[in-house]
């Protein structure tokens, strides 16, 4: 799929009204405009402006490109992750003699009491995996980024 969009600058003006204060002369302001640059994604085709923020804009491309391509992401993947995640927690919890051998295990690196070059990712867990006599239909890596998001 061809990209049909792209990132353009604008200028975004803000006005500062004065600010009269008869009580304190001296805090008074002159009313002034602010600029600032901003950025929307627009359609190389037709010139239609895609995502603006809702108005606001973007304060860099990137940011722009990022939450376009996240606004029209392939949500049916969602739902396979998802699943795939739900599928991890299940197994987690069937399994919850592991996920506290994972949490010491964890603790222990982290306290600092073994190894100083060992780190709890996922060679670790695969490693645990194998002592354990376990054989998951997910990956170490999966298992560990499902241990540490719940």
């Amino acid at each position: 799929m061809d990209k049909t969009y792209k990132a353009i600058q604008y200028k975004v003006t803000t006005h500062h009204d004065a600010v009269v204060d008869k009580e304190e002369p001296w805090n008074n302001s002159p009313a002034y405009d602010t600029f600032e640059m901003r950025y929307c994604i627009v359609s190389t085709d037709t010139g239609e402006v895609l995502d603006d923020a809702q108005g606001y804009g973007y304060k860099t491309a990137q940011k722009a490109y990022a939450a376009f391509a996240y606004k029209n992401r392939d949500k049916s993947k969602d739902k396979e992750h998802l699943a795939r995640k739900r599928h991890i927690e299940q197994w987690m919890e069937q399994n919850k003699s592991f996920v506290k051998l994972m949490d010491s295990y964890a603790f222990e690196i982290a306290k600092g009491t073994m190894a100083p070059d060992d780190k709890f990712d996922a060679k670790f867990v695969r490693k645990l995996l194998r002592e354990e006599s376990l054989e998951p239909d997910f990956t170490a890596g999966e298992l560990l980024k499902v241990w540490r998001g719940r």
